[in-house]
């Protein structure tokens, strides 16, 4: 019951297995911190048509920084196109202005 494990010892199958696998590349995805302005029209579109906004769905859905989604999320409430529902030191919430 408590022998040691007996592992295998490696083949000439096991060595040319190893060599043949080339190394994967990693891609980060790039995100932008300056937003075009297609890209905020195209926020100001979408943002009418949700229920609730937060900055994180900005975020992932245009690859924005988080910090440059709130700001555009910041100045639509400014210009009266949302309207901020609840804010907590962490997350806003933001609701369509009828």
């Amino acid at each position: 019951m408590g022998g040691a494990k007996k592992t295998p010892k490696p083949t000439k199958d096991m060595a040319e297995a190893k060599k043949k696998e080339a190394p994967k590349e990693i891609t980060k995805a790039t995100t932008t911190s300056v937003a075009d302005p297609k890209v905020i029209e195209q926020i100001k579109r979408d943002v009418a048509k949700m229920k609730v906004v937060t900055p994180y769905q900005i975020y992932s859905k245009y690859n924005l920084k988080y910090s440059t989604s709130k700001d555009i999320l910041e100045s639509l409430a400014r210009q009266g196109m949302l309207k901020l529902q609840n804010s907590t030191r962490r997350l806003d919430i933001y609701v369509p202005a009828s």
